[in-house]
């Protein structure tokens, strides 16, 4: 800035940089202008300092494009190296929060994503054409001539995009940007069907892209091969990767050994098109990326009805309804009165639902979607409202309280993350539970 200094010590501001001063105070109280328009605020002035508090941890890790990040957008921590860059679901949450009182950049920052979609003739992966990779960072991947960093296109992350672009839509009512976005998120949405759908049910698993990073190695670092000379698969780096598609690192659920009788652990499936392995799957269909995805065929649904896409509109609607009785009839157990996972075998002839390995946030997204039907939605508020399980003195943490496997300090076997909780919240509030999702809002607030 243009700052003179006096000998007094007392600082001169050139008309230049006041002026620049006065655009950014009018800038920030736009941001809280619009955030609380017509909103019933002033009763609850410590929510409304969170909101404040908010506004100001996106704005402050908003960053500029930079090396390979072609748009602006939100990082999710400036304080640590390995968070400055962006990841899917992170920036889709952040792009929901921002459609209040900054939908440009809420725009920019789906793009940011968007910019690396693949395409048909990717040069290294293009039996992935529309999947979206998990993390971009300034420095591009080894594989496309950067220097690594976080950059990853092992697997990509759970599908929360289209519900992003809607509400930046119902905001905005800016249809060139649903124009723009909407055959993007239909290629994304098929690609989970083509490349994480082993058995072809219509129900997608957790996994990973073909990728270098899933060979084993030895000692040396050189990668081991068959008697084909074929790179041996390292079964445990493709888990790592599902797990990591999933958003839930370390969650119990994806714990290789597996829990309990019958229970045969987590294993890899290959899938392949036309004979060729296009990616790989874990033998487990999960709850939380079905009920991601039933929600996600609502949002494309609406946005199909916008712009006339007639076809696009019946085919969701026909597919959501199928997802919706699959997930309300495999996915729920009637004696626990939760959603879980579903162990699948290789041709999807044998299932078995993982209660075994315990509840976590996962069974609470079918609310979330509004998949569960009444009678399941409100067990499971039961269990979410119990102070034994879920409602702790911080409400909703990512596994329950009586998971064998709890511990309250370690990531995501216990602590609760925020935007798990929202989605606890938003699942109570979507039943009917008001007083319940009021209460968990106020206990955590």
């Amino acid at each position: 800035m243009n700052f003179q200094r006096k000998k007094q010590g007392y600082l001169i501001i050139s008309p230049a940089t006041k002026t620049i001063l006065k655009k950014t105070k009018k800038r920030w109280q736009e941001y809280l202008d619009k955030t609380f328009a017509g909103k019933k605020v002033k009763d609850f002035p410590e929510y409304q300092n969170a909101a404040v508090k908010s506004i100001e941890t996106l704005i402050k890790n908003w960053q500029s494009p930079a090396g390979a990040i072609k748009h602006d957008g939100i990082v999710p921590s400036m304080s640590y190296k390995w968070f400055m860059g962006m990841w899917g679901w992170d920036s889709w949450k952040a792009d929901v929060a921002l459609a209040d009182f900054h939908p440009d950049l809420a725009k920019n920052n789906l793009r940011a994503l968007f910019d690396y979609q693949i395409d048909s003739d990717d040069d290294v992966r293009p039996q992935d054409k529309g999947a979206i990779i998990d993390a971009i960072f300034y420095n591009q991947d080894s594989s496309r001539g950067g220097e690594g960093g976080n950059w990853n296109e092992r697997n990509s992350k759970p599908p929360l995009s289209a519900w992003a672009v809607w509400e930046i839509y119902k905001e905005t009512n800016d249809k060139k940007f649903l124009k723009e976005m909407y055959p993007k998120l239909m290629d994304y949405h098929r690609w989970w069907y083509a490349n994480r759908d082993h058995d072809n049910n219509g129900v997608a698993e957790y996994g990973s892209m073909v990728s270098d990073a899933n060979w084993k190695t030895d000692e040396s670092g050189k990668v081991i091969k068959d008697g084909n000379k074929n790179p041996k698969l390292d079964e445990e780096a493709v888990i790592e990767a599902a797990a990591w598609e999933s958003g839930m690192d370390n969650a119990t659920r994806f714990d290789k050994e597996g829990s309990g009788k019958n229970d045969v652990g987590v294993k890899v499936f290959e899938n392949k098109r036309d004979g060729e392995v296009v990616g790989y799957s874990i033998n487990q269909e999960s709850v939380d990326l079905n009920s991601y995805l039933y929600a996600e065929k609502g949002f494309l649904k609406l946005m199909a009805a916008e712009l006339g896409k007639n076809e696009d509109e019946k085919k969701l609607t026909d597919d959501a309804s199928k997802l919706k009785k699959y997930i309300q009839e495999n996915m729920y157990d009637k004696r626990t009165g939760y959603f879980y996972d579903l162990q699948i075998n290789d041709d999807g002839s044998k299932t078995k639902l993982l209660v075994n390995r315990g509840k976590g946030t996962e069974g609470w997204l079918p609310l979330w979607a509004n998949v569960a039907t009444d009678k399941q939605a409100k067990s499971v508020k039961d269990h979410m409202m119990d102070e034994g399980k879920f409602n702790t003195y911080l409400p909703f943490p990512t596994a329950s309280k009586d998971n064998e496997k709890f511990n309250p300090d370690t990531y995501w076997r216990g602590p609760v993350w925020l935007d798990q909780a929202l989605f606890g919240v938003e699942a109570l509030q979507n039943y009917g539970f008001d007083r319940e999702a009021t209460e968990a809002t106020k206990k955590a607030i």
